[in-house]
């Protein structure tokens, strides 16, 4: 009886090992697009900051402008405007 609770406990830990493992990477994919984007942009203003052209120089400026539209548009699941954009925040 002993050896069939210590096995179901242990089963039960490596459940609860899997379901943290599969929250986590459902917490990664849920991320939003717009919270990348402004991760991005503060490693820019923080190379900048450092004078660290190098990593300066790895901003992708053209995709940061996509995201910024697409949001705008209410595109990319940014929903931000329902009206194409033309509504000031």
């Amino acid at each position: 009886m002993f050896t069939d609770m210590a096995v179901e406990a242990a089963r039960m830990r490596e459940e609860t090992r899997r379901m943290n493992e599969l929250l986590r990477s459902l917490q990664l994919a849920l991320r939003s697009p717009q919270a990348e984007m402004v991760d991005d942009f503060m490693l820019f203003l923080a190379a900048i900051d450092k004078n660290d052209g190098e990593n300066a120089l790895n901003f992708d400026e053209k995709a940061m402008m996509n995201s910024i539209l697409a949001m705008m548009n209410g595109g990319n699941n940014g929903e931000l405007a329902a009206d194409g954009g033309k509504k000031e925040a």
